[in-house]
């Protein structure tokens, strides 16, 4: 293939590393940016959390429950979204099967280290904050908590 062209074939065959914020991995990188995916596990939770730099969300996989300002929005297959600089995001995955989504960068992240290296060190950090009691799935929440509320709403068919 010609320079400057990278092609990825399969992205769901990519290599990634475990976390309790699910499976992660590169896709591509690029001068300016890069792309990279989580598989969020079923029954997963993450609470909302800011990145220093913006980003653009795609559902390549699946659903999900995205939580921004304390709204929710159920995200499907083909959603798309984007927040920017220092606005914090979360998700929920109240459902039986896991999502994957694409995380689309619109800056090369200055992490100073490989992103393998980047994310082992991140996941053992994850590790440290669940003993110390942060939740990552839906069940270590109170049953009032509002990611459960909305959850029932979402999974429950319509009678």
């Amino acid at each position: 293939m010609n320079d400057g062209i990278r092609i990825l074939d399969d992205i769901f065959a990519a290599p990634g590393i475990d976390t309790l914020e699910g499976r992660i991995g590169p896709l591509l990188a690029a001068a300016r940016g890069g792309c990279h995916f989580i598989e969020l596990p079923a029954g997963g939770y993450c609470d909302e959390h800011a990145h220093p730099t913006e980003s653009l969300i795609y559902t390549a996989r699946g659903q999900w429950v995205l939580c921004a300002g304390g709204e929710r929005h159920h995200m499907r297959e083909g959603s798309l979204f984007w927040f920017g600089d220092n606005v914090p995001t979360g998700y929920e995955i109240p459902f039986d099967e896991p999502a994957t989504i694409l995380i689309f960068k619109t800056q090369a992240p200055d992490t100073g280290e490989d992103f393998a290296d980047h994310l082992q060190r991140m996941g053992a950090q994850l590790a440290a904050d669940h003993d110390a009691g942060t939740p990552f799935r839906l069940d270590e929440l109170p049953e009032d908590h509002p990611a459960r509320v909305f959850a029932a709403g979402v999974t429950t068919p319509p009678a």
